[in-house]
């Protein structure tokens, strides 16, 4: 089974829409422009994975650093363990170390026990967290996730 991998234009969302559904959550989800990357997995030309980055500024006093957050990332559930999250995430973890940001994180929520594996496998730290999720109007268990990226050795309280 061949995969391509193709960055989300507006000519695939709507292929993604159609094959998903849930046309508000993948739009609100789906980040274009600078400072963002969306990238579909492809299987003859029909979307089957999903995954968008948006870059966030970091508050003080580590302001002169920036990190990606994952709003987004789906497998189509016929297409799930052959690698082809493994591979999203790794595109974008590629992605953001070439923008030069510090960390890339995700959220994970518990009802995807197999996804909480990736991530641990992946190298991500985990942190068990209960968040509000505005969009479902409910309150959710499961993890954040993040994998420091480029590291420089900077220390947030340089001593003279």
């Amino acid at each position: 089974m061949q995969i391509i991998y193709k960055e989300i234009d507006e000519s695939l969302l709507e292929k993604m829409i159609a094959h998903y559904g849930n046309e508000e959550l993948i739009k609100s989800h789906i980040y274009f422009g600078d400072g963002n990357y969306s990238l579909a997995a492809l299987h003859e030309d029909n979307p089957v994975g999903f995954i968008s980055v948006c870059t966030q500024n970091f508050t003080i006093p580590l302001e002169d650093k920036k990190g990606a957050d994952i709003a987004i990332i789906e497998v189509d559930e016929n297409y799930r363990r052959k690698g082809i999250a493994r591979e999203l995430v790794n595109r974008v973890e590629k992605w953001a170390k070439n923008m030069g940001l510090s960390q890339i994180r995700a959220w994970s929520s518990y009802d995807k026990p197999e996804a909480i594996q990736m991530w641990y496998a992946l190298n991500y730290c985990m942190c068990p967290a209960t968040i509000w999720v505005e969009w479902c109007k409910e309150i959710v268990n499961g993890y954040h996730v993040a994998k420091k990226l480029n590291p420089t050795g900077d220390s947030i309280n340089k001593k003279s």
